[in-house]
């Protein structure tokens, strides 16, 4: 192990390679000491004169030796360190072996953002992309070079230096610009790592930030969710000073365009989280405005299928502000499977984010599963716990929303549920690990689990069963049946959401919903542990939380204080349950379309085995992977860099990769505010260059490389040797035979 690091810490770029080199040193040792052992001493009578005139040369023999075995030994080292291309620690070193010392690491944003086209001009990215294959191809381009991304793809560049520029050159000249987001704190940390590891190996180094200036590179970035001023800004600096601490010099070279504006599609989504066939379909759509003037009666266009679907004008957006609006689409969905809804802005400079597009699963209707824990009897005129419920959700004979389907807490074992958007006990026992494991996968892949309590329910194994903490499922501790000691009513105070919206909507137009007037007379506690990890849906006038939801992977879990039916409360009778029912429906059952629409870099995965081939949109194709996730098998896509609309062979499955909506805004910062953000000085940022090191700046030095040097000094060591070699000679070459000297001798 210490050998290793010792040879990993060699001034060399390839450090094994001088390592197996200065290994073959011993070759010519060891045929230096065989030679002496050859010859086997036999004394007899005219040895004597022989050794007598021996002696009198043995030191000059000697030194002769010594000289053509260290001469050997150092071509060997000379070539060792050529062909592993040393990299000379000092600056006297660096000059007379040339600038093999000289380090660049360059930083290029390449994200969706720089594909902007000012009018008759070439694109932000064709502007870096020309400096630096012009600077690679000139003569004051020399050492070893690295690209890094600039975006969230790091992928097709160059992390680990390279000296060999030429090749470096045409892989710039072949690069295109990503659809991935801007992270240039990334693109810095990858290089502070590159410098960090060659910084015993390299004498200067230099760090090159290429960008356009947006400011949606350098604005604060969503922690868990919210904004926080430890967001971007402060992370840029914090590398650019650990990257100075590395003795790496920096500039910023910006190629941004001081008039970029932008207008963009921000968010596509559908109003409910999911959609039905022949049913009008609502969907939300923002929009960014990041020019400089507000702009008015701004029109989005809506696809179906490619199919026109109607349009929707926004009369006014302020600069820099983003709006949303509601539309309903002209065309209905027809057919139960895998849609497209496309919206497009008008064309401007940047094309990319003018299109957002969303897959939507259709379906009839919403199957929902249904477990009672009291059936009831109906000969006793015992409705059952989920009657109330069932009801609710499907009041018609045909065209209902919601398909409830009720079994008994004994079916569950055997019930599959991978049809079903909903999962809803009702005054139900705890399950059993099995089958929580299935609920928990369940709603991990995106289901709702709803639990309603009842006199039959023990909080206390629901609670052992399914758990509170991060790796459990419920929103809080299910406590104990509770009576309560003074009437008790629903609380809509402070509780504005997407359940209780409506109804607080209503109350102040004067609509009496009977929701305010209900009246409970048992409820189940409800402690919550984690306030993180929970939202309070609806509460009691005594402060007791009365709907609870959490997150979980991509579903949620709702948990109740009051039953469905009218045991505990008169709820189910009052006019507000229905259109409550449904609101809850609407609210929690999730998004499961989320899944196959991505941000770019983003990746999808099916059931293990799944073996279909997949198009994207530039025609390349691609297929799925098996892979363990999670102690589970699942069939795993590569990440998706390209925006467009993904589809299988059988076009039963579509997948849409859109690009990031949090980088829309283009608008240029000056310089002075970049070097403030990054913690430079002014003159380090340069604007709008034409080369990124000027001609006069770095002269070719006049040791050129040093690795092609010292393989020049090695081969000029060997023509000593050999010279040598045949000077010591006691060999008359010309007659064949014995040198004069020696024969008197």
């Amino acid at each position: 192990m210490r050998l290793v690091t010792l040879i990993a810490v060699l001034p060399f770029v390839t450090p094994w390679l001088f390592a197996a080199g200065a290994a073959a040193v011993s070759i010519p040792i060891v045929i230096h000491l065989l030679n002496r052992r050859r010859f086997r001493i036999q004394a007899w009578a005219a040895m004597e004169f022989l050794l007598a005139a021996h002696r009198r040369n043995v030191r000059k023999l000697k030194l002769q030796r010594w000289l053509l075995l260290l001469l050997r030994c150092l071509a060997l080292l000379l070539l060792a360190a050529g062909i592993a291309q040393f990299l000379p620690p000092g600056s006297v070193l660096g000059e007379i072996l040339g600038q093999a010392d000289r380090l660049t690491v360059v930083v290029w944003d390449n994200a969706y953002t720089t594909q902007y086209r000012p009018a008759g001009q070439k694109t932000i990215f064709s502007r870096g992309q020309s400096l630096l294959t012009h600077w690679l191809n000139r003569s004051n381009a020399q050492g070893r070079v690295a690209i890094i991304s600039g975006s969230t793809n790091p992928h097709g560049l160059l992390v680990t230096p390279a000296a060999d520029l030429s090749t470096v050159s045409r892989m710039v000249a072949d690069q295109k610009p990503s659809d991935a987001a801007v992270d240039l704190a990334a693109g810095l940390q990858r290089a502070l790592t590159v410098l960090q590891k060659q910084k015993k190996r390299t004498g200067r180094k230099r760090l090159w930030l290429i960008t356009d200036d947006a400011q949606a590179a350098f604005a604060p970035r969503a922690i868990a969710g919210a904004v926080t001023p430890a967001g971007t800004p402060q992370r840029l600096k914090t590398l650019i000073t650990e990257i100075r601490k590395t003795g790496a010099t920096v500039r910023v070279f910006d190629v941004g365009d001081p008039h970029a504006e932008n207008m963009a599609i921000t968010q596509l989504k559908l109003v409910r989280h999911f959609a039905l066939i022949n049913r009008p379909l609502r969907v939300r759509i923002g929009v960014c405005n990041a020019t400089a003037m507000p702009q008015a009666q701004v029109k989005v266009r809506i696809f179906l299928d490619q199919v026109a679907a109607g349009s929707v004008t926004l009369p006014r957006i302020n600069p820099g502000s983003q709006v949303t609006v509601d539309a309903t689409l002209g065309t209905d969905i027809t057919v139960a499977g895998m849609h497209t809804i496309t919206a497009k802005l008008p064309a401007d400079g940047l094309l990319i984010d003018n299109t957002r597009r969303l897959v939507v699963q259709a379906h009839r209707r919403m199957r929902l599963l249904l477990v009672d824990g009291a059936p009831g009897d109906p000969m006793a005129g015992r409705l059952a716990s989920t009657a109330w419920l069932s009801t609710a959700l499907a009041p018609l004979a045909h065209g209902n929303t919601f398909d409830p389907h009720v079994i008994s807490t004994i079916e569950l074992s055997g019930q599959s549920l991978r049809h079903y958007a909903a999962v809803i006990f009702s005054d139900a026992s705890a399950p059993g690990p099995h089958t929580v494991e299935r609920l928990r996968a369940f709603v991990n892949a995106g289901g709702l689990l709803l639990i309603f309590p009842g006199p039959q329910v023990s909080g206390r194994t629901w609670s052992a069963a399914l758990q509170t903490g991060r790796k459990g499922l419920l929103p809080a501790v299910m406590g104990r049946m509770t009576v309560p000691v003074k009437d008790l009513h629903f609380n809509f105070g402070g509780s504005d959401n997407a359940i209780t919206g409506p109804f607080l909507t209503a109350r102040q137009s004067g609509i009496h919903t009977g929701i305010s007037s209900v009246v409970i007379t048992h409820y189940l506690a409800l402690r919550v542990i984690n306030t993180d990890l929970s939202q309070t849906l609806l509460s009691f006038n005594n402060g007791q939380p009365a709907l609870l939801s959490r997150r979980v992977g991509r579903g949620d879990v709702m948990a109740a204080a009051f039953t469905c039916d009218t045991r505990w409360t008169d709820f189910p009778a009052q006019p507000s349950f229905l259109p409550f029912v449904y609101q809850l429906m609407y609210f929690g059952i999730p998004d499961r379309n989320a899944r196959w629409n991505l941000l770019a870099g983003g990746h999808f995965t099916l059931a293990a085995g799944a073996t279909d081939i997949w198009h994207g949109p530039h025609g390349k194709t691609f297929a799925l992977r098996d892979q363990q996730i999670d102690s589970r098998t699942v069939a795993n896509s590569p990440a998706l860099w390209f925006t467009g609309l993904y589809r299988n062979s059988t076009n039963t499955r579509l997948v849409a990769v859109n690009v990031d909506s949090t980088d829309a805004d283009i608008r240029h910062l000056s310089v002075s505010r970049i070097a403030a953000i990054l913690g430079l000085p002014v003159a380090d940022v340069v604007s709008a260059p034409k080369t990124l090191v000027p001609q006069h700046s770095h002269q070719a030095s006049i040791g050129g490389n040093a690795g092609q040097r010292l393989l020049l000094l090695a081969l000029l060591v060997l023509l000593g040797e050999t010279l040598l070699a045949r000077a010591f000679s006691r060999y008359d070459h010309k007659t064949g035979r014995a040198a004069k000297a020696e024969s008197r001798t």
